[in-house]
């Protein structure tokens, strides 16, 4: 589908259901990635909602999803998203989280200039938008590498876990980006 040299980005499938349960069920993770209270869940929960996936699939229009995986051996990374897709406006938002062995090692770099390489010659965006709290450095850093410009702050704007914590706000327009 998209891939580099070292990673690729897929559709996950019911079968990718133990794998995408790492991500999912991992309440410290669910803190930096979403924006809901964490609800425990169990891995054939995970499988279901992927099986509904198949046959009942999102609105592709305004959501689609992948897998992260190592090319070499198809090695579970994490999952990322395009989300809050406007094909009015042309923008959209995006997200990765990876698994804990997976990072520090340039990966999420990798699996954020595929989002964008999707977003924009695939989806024909225009514009590109993250947002992360203002202490997941690794985020920040990974979104300047790719490009994207710092827009502002929004100050306790994000639950973390022990109280509310600044949001920072990226955004990379198309003519600024380099493939």
């Amino acid at each position: 589908m998209f891939a580099t040299e070292r990673v690729r980005l897929r559709p996950p499938t019911p079968d990718d259901a133990p794998s995408m349960f790492r991500l999912h069920g991992d309440p410290e993770l669910h803190l930096l990635t979403d924006d809901q209270p964490f609800l425990p869940r169990h891995v054939g929960q995970e499988r279901a909602r992927l099986e509904k996936q198949v046959t009942e699939p999102p609105d592709s229009r305004t959501w689609v999803s992948f897998l992260a995986e190592t090319v070499a051996d198809g090695t579970f990374l994490g999952g990322c998203t395009l989300w809050g897709i406007s094909a009015f406006e042309r923008f959209a938002h995006l997200g990765i989280s990876l698994v804990p062995e997976a990072r520090g090692q340039g990966y999420g770099t990798e699996v954020v200039r595929l989002l964008c390489r999707y977003g924009f010659r695939s989806r024909n965006l225009r514009r590109l938008e993250l947002e992360t709290l203002a202490g997941n450095t690794a985020m920040r850093r990974t979104a300047e590498a790719c490009g994207f410009v710092h827009e502002g702050t929004q100050r306790e704007r994000a639950y973390d876990g022990d109280g509310f914590a600044d949001l920072v706000l990226y955004g990379l327009l198309r003519s600024d980006w380099t493939p």
